[in-house]
């Protein structure tokens, strides 16, 4: 008998042990604040980080461009072709405008970048992406690599592209999405800018998401 009187107390003492830690984790999630989603965004936010995988491309200078090429800055991504007569042009000034803004002046290099990544690497060679992108800013940076490894980051990101049937002369357009993806230091995609692309309005978003997730990591 005296036997089993031991045991219960020990079972009573590992309840009140677990009673205790679970209310205390129940008293820490309720007075967690919790996180605010930035208000009048007119980018799409995402709630939650979404981890990029490991990819392989290249860049303008014939060098290697990766995950860790995003690392350790906020990137804006956009995918085109050089050889494009509107959309690309549009969205290149853009991205230009962005990058002059007086508001992010203390957000420039080394924690910004703008990169226009080819769907058509056929035709943009490393040199043909890095006149195109330094045509609008010499800091930007033009990518490029197989068809496999471009697919590889699009179906990630959600960017669709389609080369279309070739004329007569062999000249063929590429229609693909119009979106500015942004993507955080830690490689995760964070946020969308759909069109119609405004300068200032993803000017002002950028500075919002890069408080909000800074506040929160």
């Amino acid at each position: 008998m005296p036997h089993t009187n031991k045991n219960n107390n020990l079972i009573l003492i590992a309840v009140a042990i677990i009673s205790v830690v679970v209310g205390v984790l129940v008293s820490q999630k309720l007075i967690e604040t919790p996180v605010k989603i930035p208000e009048n965004l007119s980018a799409t936010l995402l709630d939650k980080a979404k981890p990029l995988q490991p990819f392989t491309l290249i860049n303008h200078d014939n060098k290697p461009f990766n995950l860790n090429s995003l690392k350790g800055n906020w990137s804006f991504l956009f995918f085109g072709y050089t050889h494009c007569p509107d959309v690309c042009p549009l969205a290149m000034q853009v991205m230009r405008k962005v990058w002059q803004a007086a508001e992010l002046k203390t957000t420039l290099p080394p924690t910004m970048q703008m990169i226009f990544v080819s769907v058509d690497p056929k035709r943009d060679t490393p040199a043909v992406l890095k006149a195109y992108t330094q045509y609008y800013n010499p800091a930007f940076i033009g990518v490029t690599g197989e068809t496999e490894q471009i697919d590889n980051i699009t179906k990630q990101i959600g960017i669709l592209y389609g080369v279309d049937a070739p004329n007569k002369n062999g000249d063929y357009n590429v229609s693909h999405s119009g979106q500015i993806i942004l993507i955080d230091p830690q490689a995760n995609m964070r946020a969308v800018f759909s069109p119609p692309l405004n300068p200032k309005s993803i000017t002002q978003d950028f500075i919002a998401i890069k408080k909000w997730v800074e506040d929160n990591i």
